[in-house]
Order: structure tokens, then C-alpha cells, then sequence
């Protein structure tokens, strides 16, 4: 994976429920009072690919584990050239909601190699730092349903129990934080800029 910026790559990861665009938000404005140019984002994104991709998780498109992969590699490339690195190479700190972990920890739990998951997703930049917000599947499970329709990934909780063992595994062997979601958001957030914080002071 390519490692070329200037400024700061934040990955916020975990299931959907978790409270990332929560998070996101609420760390942005922290930033921003703090004097950094900021940029938030996510994905899937908006372009065509993320549409492909929206619509194959609302159960709409019937395509393969395969074809799902490679449409949200070739949705963060894109996402790369388009928004982030530009924005990386301006100083800016971006935000993302969903990154890397998430092509890893749900594609391999549904039975993908992480080594052809990684692969494929070489042109995506290193992110400076990703925290994983972790709640129990139940907790995600009664949150989105409570708020919007739940996607395909949603529906299967023993899906998501395999996502969530996964996600904590990436953490710890790449050394990411992990985040107990279950706390209220004002408390999560204030634990996500302790661990900005050490980033910024390494600059």
C-alpha cells in the first residue's frame, strides 16, 4: 500500500451502529477548533462504483464474493485519487468512515484470502491511524434497525460476530486502537482524540 502524503489519514472503522459518522463529525469539529483544515468522507463513496456497490448490499445485484471485492478496491482507488491523496498533498487531515479493515475484516469472513484482499487493495494509502469503534453485533443490530433498512451484511448476525473477531485481530496486529462503542458518545470521542493527539504531537 502506498504511504506518499502530506498530511494526516484518519480510518474510523467498525460495524455499521457503532457510531462512526457520530464520531467523525464530533472529531472534525474538535480538529478544526484545534486550527487543522479538515476533509471528511467515506465509504462506499458517492461515484458510480460506490452506487454498484450500494446497490449489491441492498440486495438489489446479484453478484459474486469476488466481484464484491474488487468493486470496493476499485471504489477506494478511486476514492485515493480523487479525494484523498489531493487533499492529503493540500496538508489537510482527512476523516474516513470505513477503510482498508472493512475490504478485510467482512470479505475474509465470508471466506475471501486476506492475502488476495490485500492484494488488491495496494493502491490504497496507509492511514496514519485507524480506530476501531467495537460494539456487540446485538448492539449494531438494534441500532441500525432502529434508524434505516439493514443491508445484506446487517441482516446475518453470525456474520457479523466473525466481522467483529476479525476487526479486533487486525487491531492488534497492526496496533490500532480499539474503542468500546457501548460507552456514551461524548466518552468515546474524548478517548479517539487521546489517541489523535499522540499523532499530532509525533509531527
Amino acid at each position: 500500500m502506498s504511504d506518499e502524503k502530506k498530511g494526516k489519514l484518519i480510518a474510523l472503522e467498525g460495524p455499521d451502529g457503532c457510531g462512526k459518522s457520530t464520531q467523525k463529525t464530533l472529531l472534525a469539529e474538535w480538529l478544526k477548533s484545534e486550527g487543522y483544515s479538515v476533509k471528511t468522507t467515506a465509504e462506499p463513496t458517492d461515484n458510480q462504483i460506490g452506487q454498484i456497490i450500494r446497490h449489491a448490499l441492498n440486495g438489489n445485484l446479484d453478484i459474486s464474493l469476488e466481484t464484491e471485492a474488487l468493486l470496493f478496491a476499485s471504489d477506494r482507488a478511486q476514492h485515493v485519487y480523487d479525494f484523498i491523496q489531493p487533499n492529503l498533498e493540500k496538508g489537510n487531515i482527512v476523516i474516513t468512515g470505513r477503510y482498508i479493515y472493512s475490504s478485510l475484516a467482512y470479505q475474509t469472513s465470508r471466506g475471501l484470502s486476506k492475502k488476495w484482499v490485500e492484494c488488491i487493495n495496494r493502491p490504497a494509502i496507509e492511514p496514519d491511524i485507524t480506530i476501531f469503534i467495537d460494539i456487540p453485533p446485538e448492539v449494531g443490530k438494534k441500532r441500525t434497525n432502529s434508524t434505516n433498512k439493514p443491508d445484506e451484511f446487517e441482516k446475518d448476525v453470525e456474520l457479523q460476530k466473525k466481522v467483529r473477531r476479525t476487526y479486533i485481530e487486525l487491531a492488534k496486529e497492526k496496533g490500532s486502537p480499539v474503542i468500546d462503542g457501548t460507552k456514551s458518545k461524548e466518552r468515546v470521542h474524548e478517548e479517539i482524540v487521546e489517541k489523535i493527539k499522540r499523532i499530532l504531537q509525533s509531527e
